[in-house]
């Protein structure tokens, strides 16, 4: 009995060990991203205490509002899904803001051509659309348009009544992959430098430690930021879209609506020049091809605009998120109200 406890013993204990690093420093919920699905620990719990995440939502939701005029429509993805810290609620301090549900948009360039065909615009009034989209999938979603394709508010009506909200859970289980990747990439967090974490978040040495408030000179960005580099820095792909995007606000302003574009740049290549070592880090010139072509909307340079900030205000970005903080999105927003104002 006494050599099956201590057998028992030398599997458990280790396994219990590894359960109690994982339980302390992995990260289960969605926001931060980064930690999460790099296996990241959680070593700087305080961060977010200085960011005020209950701020009340003063826009409104396309899948709930009753109302049919608003000053500025929002498009977008994540960046735009921020909630009360987002540019469009700081927007909707001083315009009415209507917001559309990203379950209605999986490609909002699409998406936006589709509620113009419609008759979507007949039945809301909107003065300004800000169409958002992260530096990486804008290229991709600029692809393969239907400028015929069309989505009526019948077709849309439809689409919101039959949605059926799912909320995402992130939880740790005892038995799980995680109990035993998890501390092998911790290790790896403090030992190794410039590597992919988990196959999904590259984890790279600054040559700074001033662009975050933990003082980290570590740069965690999602892997899709480099892997979609070389397709996203190609002149003819920045002309393709610029071309989809002109045409586009050709159609809006037929209908008396102002296009406003706004990329927002990936964290790799918002802090690509800080990296250290840069020999398997290609560099993103998307922003720099973007901003040379001749554009029929108004365009939000936010690359430009943020990176003026990067040497004077800490947290552009999350250290431990791919999106931009509240300071970014506040900047952004004020950035949106000087061209409508």
């Amino acid at each position: 009995m006494r050599k099956f406890i201590f057998k028992t013993l030398l599997f458990t204990v280790p396994f219990l060990t590894l359960y109690i690093i994982t339980s302390l420093f992995y990260s289960t919920k969605e926001t931060p991203d980064l930690l999460r699905i790099g296996y990241i620990p959680n070593v700087s719990s305080d961060y977010r205490k200085v960011f005020d995440f209950n701020k009340p939502k003063k826009f409104e939701l396309l899948s709930k509002s009753s109302n049919r005029k608003f000053k500025i429509l929002t498009i977008g993805d994540s960046f735009s899904e921020q909630g009360g810290i987002g540019y469009k609620n700081i927007l909707a301090n001083d315009f009415s803001v209507l917001h559309v549900n990203r379950f209605i948009s999986d490609n909002q360039i699409q998406t936006l051509i589709d509620l113009t065909n419609g008759d979507f615009f007949e039945k809301y009034k909107i003065d300004y659309i800000v169409l958002q989209n992260v530096e990486r999938y804008i290229i991709d979603n600029s692809q393969n348009i239907d400028f015929n394709d069309k989505m009526t508010t019948h077709e849309l009506d439809s689409l919101v009544s039959d949605f059926q909200p799912k909320e995402e859970v992130f939880k740790y289980d005892f038995f799980s992959a995680a109990t035993l990747k998890f501390p092998i990439s911790s290790a790896k967090f403090f030992l190794k430098k410039n590597y992919l974490s988990n196959k999904e978040v590259y984890n790279v040495q600054l040559n700074t430690t001033s662009l975050f408030s933990n003082n980290s000179d570590k740069l965690l960005f999602f892997y899709q930021d480099l892997d979609k580099t070389k397709k996203n820095n190609l002149v003819e792909n920045s002309n393709n879209l610029n071309q989809v995007l002109n045409t586009i606000s050709t159609k809006l302003k037929q209908k008396n609506i102002k296009l406003i574009v706004l990329p927002s740049p990936d964290k790799y290549d918002m802090y690509y020049d800080y990296i250290v070592d840069k020999k398997n880090f290609t560099k993103p010139v998307f922003f720099e091809n973007f901003r040379k072509l001749k554009k029929d909307y108004i365009y939000i340079d936010s690359k430009e605009i943020l990176s003026e900030q990067l040497n004077i205000q800490k947290d552009i970005y999350f250290f431990d998120d791919t999106h931009w903080s509240p300071i970014s999105a506040k900047i952004i927003a004020y950035e949106i109200k000087k061209v409508i104002k």
